[in-house]
This record gives structure tokens, sequence and C-alpha cells, in this order.
């Protein structure tokens, strides 16, 4: 019998990437196209570490859309619960490069059919039988991605299936930003491990102390908060205590994609029952390696590559960080 799938849920575009590089997108007169959106991405990059994933997102019924579909198929993922609408086009990216610092995106079209996924397209029996559910925090943003991603979280809940939260906020994703930290309280209610960047975190913790926001959601049931701030480490935070692990010195080209690399390396471990230490050393090489490289579902990480990267750049973890 196959083992069971790891589903990411949510986001799913395509990207177009500067070949120049330090060039602000006006003037720049060429891209290269690749798988993008923080869900696909880490399902490309669980695939790539040998876990069996299967994508739940939506693209259009366009020639995108296609690219996506034969993309995702071709790195093993599993695409039967990709579903295609009718009406609103795939979403798109567009980046400009600026190492070290954060690149320039250009989100074309929002809402998109990211936003379209429906409880209709959903296999729900397949999903009280996965190993994992890893939800992208945009799918909060409009209906009937909303319904659908709540939807998720319950049947999750209800089969003991344990959902990672990959925050994933991107404010101009929302229509009403009022509704934010409500929608995201919501859902947290069904989590199991938070993944946060700094001003994610500090948007669902409340602070933007990273100790104090971490403790409020470990306060509202979560078992687990993994705090991602790039250069500076990042850290695991449970109600038994805090690992550290400082960030991997890098050549840095692109810094997209970076935390989708990072939350592949960690769910890639958690399903493995790793400790907090190894699942963050692999999390914080598969981040390493993605920001070295010009895409961001191209660029995740071999099982063999994380395993030579750690072997040659091995670090200490440690507690209390």
């Amino acid at each position: 019998m196959a083992p069971p799938l790891i589903y990411t849920v949510g986001r799913v575009i395509a990207d177009l990437y500067a070949n120049e590089v330090n060039v602000p997108l006006p003037a720049v007169r060429s891209f290269s196209k690749y798988v993008g959106g923080s869900s696909a991405n880490t399902a490309v990059g669980l695939a790539r570490l040998g876990d069996p994933v299967g994508l739940i997102a939506r693209v259009g019924a366009d020639p995108m859309g296609d690219f996506i579909r034969d993309a995702l198929r071709r790195e093993g993922v599993n695409v039967e619960m990709l579903s295609t609408h009718p009406s609103q086009a795939t979403g798109l990216a567009l980046a400009a490069l600026f190492p070290p610092n954060d690149s320039h995106v250009w989100f074309c079209g929002v809402p998109n059919a990211n936003a379209g996924l429906s409880v209709a397209g959903i296999n729900f029996a397949a999903v009280r039988s996965a190993s994992a559910l890893v939800l992208a925090g945009t799918l909060l943003a409009e209906e009937p991605g909303r319904s659908a991603a709540l939807a998720l979280l319950t049947v999750a809940r209800q089969a003991g299936v344990p959902v990672i939260l990959d925050v994933d906020w991107r404010p101009s994703f929302w229509a009403r930003p009022d509704e934010v930290q409500a929608l995201y309280a919501r859902a947290l209610a069904d989590v199991s491990v938070v993944l946060a960047n700094e001003p994610e975190l500090e948007l669902v913790g409340g602070t933007p102390d990273r100790e104090r926001a971490c403790q409020t959601l470990l306060d509202l049931g979560v078992s687990e908060v993994v705090a991602k701030r790039g250069a500076a480490g990042s850290w695991d935070v449970t109600p038994q205590g805090v690992v550290y692990m400082p960030a991997f010195s890098i050549s840095v080209l692109n810094t997209l994609g970076a935390g989708d690399g990072f939350a592949a390396g960690y769910v890639h471990g958690y399903v493995a029952g790793w400790s907090a230490e190894e699942r963050l050393r692999w999390a914080s090489a598969c981040g390493a390696l993605v920001v070295s490289r010009h895409s961001c579902a191209d660029a995740m990480p071999t099982r063999t590559e994380v395993e030579a990267f750690l072997s040659k750049h091995g670090k200490e973890v440690r507690r209390d960080g």
C-alpha cells in the first residue's frame, strides 16, 4: 500500500523572473518562466525530498494552467485535486531581483483562480487519510477559497490529521483588511504548527515581540510555532522549550521561495518524526539552497543536495537561543 500523501493547499501561480539582476521591472527585457506560489513550491520541495505529496489548489483554463499542471506531474506531485476554474485566470507574478535584498514582485490579476478553490474540487476522504495538511493562509483572503480552507481544517481536526499553517500573508490579496486577524484566529483553532516570518508572526501573534507572540499562539492551542528571521536564524517554540538554529552563510541571489523551501524541509522532518533540532537543520539548509538559485519551485533542493550541503556546512543547534 502506498504511504499517505502530504497535501499542500492554497497558492499556485506562474512566476516570471527577470533574467537581468538589479534592474527594475519596467526596464527588464527578458524573463524566465517557473512554477510558483507557496503551496506549489512546497509541494515540489517535498517531492524532491522523497515525500509522497499532493497539491490542492486551482488554476485557470489557460496556457499557464496547463504549464503548471504538466510541470507538477513531472516532479511527481499528485495533481488529482488541482482543479481548473472556468473563468478566472491562473495567477501570475513578475519579479525583479535585487540581491541580497528582497525582490520586487508584481502580482497580476488579484483575485485569480487561486481564490476560486471550492469544496466541490476537494476529495475529503483522501484528506482524512493524509499524513499532514500544509495550508497557505492566503487561501483565507477571498471566497470561495476561504470556505474551502475552513472546511479542510475542520475535516483534518476531526480525522486527527496535523495541520501546518504557513501564514503566507500577502496584504494585496485581502479586499477587507479588517477581516485578516479574525480569520487567521479562526483558522488557528485547528492548527498544530505555525510557520511565520517576522511580520507574519506579529500579525497572528498580535505583537512584534517574538517571545510574546509565540506564547500567544501556544495559549490558543497551537502545539508548535516556528519563527523565521532570515539571516538571524529560526526558532522552534513549544510548551517544552525553545530550539534555535543559526542561519547558514550563503551567497544570496533571490530571496523569493526561501520560506517555501524552509517549509518543505521542516514538514519533511515533522512527518518523519524527527526532533526539532533536525527539522530546523533541514529546513534551514533547504531555505539556504533556494536563495542561491534563480527560481522558486525549480530551486527546491533534492534530498541528496541537502545531505551534501549539511555535510559541508553542518551547524550546531542550541536551546533557548
